[in-house]
């Protein structure tokens, strides 16, 4: 049986596109996502936008095309716009591309495999700015040769875009008056899934063992916090990095949800340059699902997933865990009181009768709707979610720039 609790918005005109990673609220109220294809080879990514006032779905951008580089042109394709959608405070969209789309006939593709192809190599990461307003490209260039861009972040202020490439594990800034990248060399072999920015608009990101580290925002330097985010304790805090970050309504800290095994909720108080951790994101052991040992392999991410964290204007933290109720995994929405650190869940995500695959981002409406991003099942979609007390009549708040990282 359904749940009516969410409404799907599937992105039919691309039936075989398969995952939305990149998902942001740009400051004229829209919905901004990059739909991505990855389980078909020779795919363009596309910007897409949904209007909450109207309902309607527009495909903005064919992304490949855009770059000059046709998806069918045998080489791996750009089809794919990971944590990497941004929008500044005037309403300017900028996006890059991810490697992983595989070329037209291939069923996937692997970067170091195919790093020395003549053919079938990545470019790199294509960059490209777009004003929503006009339906313009306003520029395209291109960062890292071979590598894709992972997720990023902007300094609106500095005019510049912080990022972190793949397969390699660069920081990089991009300057968006100059159009040049500055390498700042690579962090480590895990890639963070996530950048965020404090209000100094410096940016954070982790290495390998979750250990958080600074870019310094005017001296353009990494700095050692002295902050690891939260593992659990029989473990050292490997491949336990950063996977998804929302700012806080007190406006000095952001909660964030690591990637491995046994991914942990935590605040990170910025002005303070503090820890806190929130334990699991949802118990495993509290009985209201099925309990067990961690698994010995993390086989697949739909066991074990947590995403889509955004505060919704009731002041809860929401986020989408996978979680196995009588025997079925299953992405369900949970709204955390910050203040108890009770837990409660609201939902399961499904969509015609069976679950949803996991949830990469969220984000909410000027209205206070939430939205969700799914990965795994095409034609791809979103999921948006009504909280209580939320009225559809509700008039638009003056409300600037949500999150400015992907």
């Amino acid at each position: 049986m359904e749940n009516t609790k969410f409404e799907a918005i599937v992105f039919g005109e691309l039936p075989v596109h398969d995952t939305c990673w990149s998902l942001i609220t740009g400051v004229d109220g829209k919905i901004y996502i990059g739909v991505c294809g990855e389980m078909t080879g020779g795919l363009s990514a596309y910007l897409v936008s949904y209007n909450p006032e109207t309902e309607k779905v527009e495909y903005l951008l064919e992304v490949a095309t855009a770059l000059g580089v046709p998806p069918d042109n045998g080489g791996a394709a750009h089809a794919k716009v990971h944590y990497c959608l941004l929008s500044d405070d005037e309403g300017m969209l900028y996006g890059a591309t991810h490697c992983t789309g595989a070329p037209k006939g291939d069923f996937i593709w692997r970067p170091w495999n195919c790093w020395s192809h003549p053919i079938k190599h990545f470019k790199g990461s294509g960059i490209f700015g777009y004003d929503p307003k006009k339906k313009e490209v306003l520029f395209t260039d291109f960062l890292l040769p071979h590598e894709g861009s992972r997720c990023m972040a902007i300094s609106c202020k500095r005019r510049k875009i912080y990022g972190i490439s793949y397969p390699r594990d660069h920081f990089f800034i991009y300057d968006l008056n100059k159009h040049e990248v500055r390498d700042l060399g690579r962090i480590g072999s895990i890639n963070p899934q996530c950048i965020f920015l404090d209000n100094d608009e410096n940016a954070y990101t982790t290495d390998d063992y979750g250990n958080l580290i600074k870019c310094d925002g005017d001296k353009e330097e990494l700095i050692d916090t002295g902050i690891q985010i939260p593992h659990t304790s029989f473990r050292n805090g490997f491949h336990n990095v950063l996977y998804d970050v929302t700012p806080s309504p007190d406006g000095e800290s952001v909660y964030g949800v690591t990637w491995t095994f046994g991914e942990r909720l935590f605040c990170y108080n910025f002005r303070r340059n503090k820890i806190y951790d929130l334990g699991e994101a949802y118990n495993r052991a509290d009985g209201k699902y099925d309990a067990g040992e961690e698994s010995e392999e993390w086989f697949h991410i739909i066991n074990s997933h947590t995403g889509g964290l955004v505060f919704g204007d009731d002041g809860y933290l929401y986020f989408v865990s996978n979680l196995s109720v009588n025997g079925r995994i299953s992405p369900y929405l949970v709204h955390l009181n910050t203040e108890t650190l009770k837990r409660e869940l609201v939902g399961e995500i499904t969509y015609e009768g069976k679950p949803a695959d996991h949830i990469s981002r969220g984000t909410r409406d000027f209205y206070g709707n939430l939205y969700f991003s799914e990965v795994g099942n095409s034609p791809t979609k979103l999921f948006k979610y009504q909280p209580e007390g939320i009225k559809k009549d509700k008039s638009y708040p003056s409300e600037g720039n949500i999150r400015y990282w992907g």
